[in-house]
């Protein structure tokens, strides 16, 4: 990673320039349960963090290619009887689903809910504090930072090698691209696997629904309450015990939330 650094850093200013694409792709290993109860239900995805002229977006492969290839299958339904059959049995699952959009410093969160987008500005920041400790994370020295993140103690490797403030989800900030961060039970993990030059479009979710943190909140406490009774409303389909059994216990057990 070191060898490719030095032309990293060079070609940045010159590279690029358009606006609303990246200069730079960070891809993180993302690892994090989706119960906190559960040790068996940690998940593992690679993340892309896009870096650009005054914005940057954070999101899963996984559900980038799980939109991607859903969208190509609705532009392909063919219908049949009045109705629209559409083949999801080859998309990837995605567990990651939030999305974090910036630009101009002013950071965007995308949600779901079923198979609505929220989009909403989040309440928690961070106030780092710089820690007099070092380690290497592949070839880079580290410097260690604290901070808070809603109820989560975070902790934060950034390496100055890297002069970004960036880094994954919505931690930023630092004086330098953070390299690794999690929370004190490991319930969330990134570590930074690769970072090139790339240009990428960097857009915000266009079919969205504006909300603020608060009520996204209320409306995801209020759908694992009831989960049959949203997915009734939404569909206005009826499933079986035996399917409402599964349903209330697969979004009951999500119970770790970053944000």
């Amino acid at each position: 990673m070191r060898l490719t650094l030095f032309f990293l850093i060079i070609s940045i200013n010159f590279l690029f320039s358009q606006k609303d694409s990246s200069r730079i792709e960070c891809k993180y290993l993302t690892s994090f349960l989706i119960d906190t109860t559960d040790s068996y239900t940690r998940k593992q995805e690679i993340t892309s963090l896009l870096i650009g002229d005054h914005v940057s977006l954070f999101r899963s492969d996984a559900k980038a290619r799980y939109d991607s290839l859903t969208n190509a299958n609705v532009s392909m339904a063919v219908p049949k009887n009045g109705t629209y059959t559409i083949d999801f049995s080859n998309i990837p699952k995605a567990y990651f689903i939030q999305e974090i959009y910036y630009k101009n410093h002013n950071p965007i969160v995308y949600d779901k809910i079923l198979n609505i987008v929220f989009a909403f500005e989040p309440e928690n920041k961070i106030e780092w504090k710089l820690v007099n400790d070092t380690k290497t994370i592949s070839t880079f020295t580290c410097k260690k930072a604290v901070g808070k993140y809603g109820k989560k103690q975070i902790t934060a490797w950034y390496t100055d090698e890297i002069p970004f403030q960036e880094g994954p989800y919505n931690f930023k900030g630092l004086p330098g691209l953070i390299v690794e961060a999690y929370d004190e039970n490991d319930f969330f993990h990134f570590t930074l696997k690769s970072l090139k030059n790339i240009k990428k479009p960097i857009e915000p979710i266009t079919f969205s629904m504006k909300t603020d943190y608060p009520k996204f909140v209320k409306k995801r406490l209020d759908f694992q309450k009831d989960p049959i009774g949203a997915f009734f409303a939404s569909t206005g389909r009826t499933v079986s015990k035996e399917q409402q059994e599964r349903i209330i216990k697969m979004h009951r057990s999500k119970n770790n939330h970053l944000d």
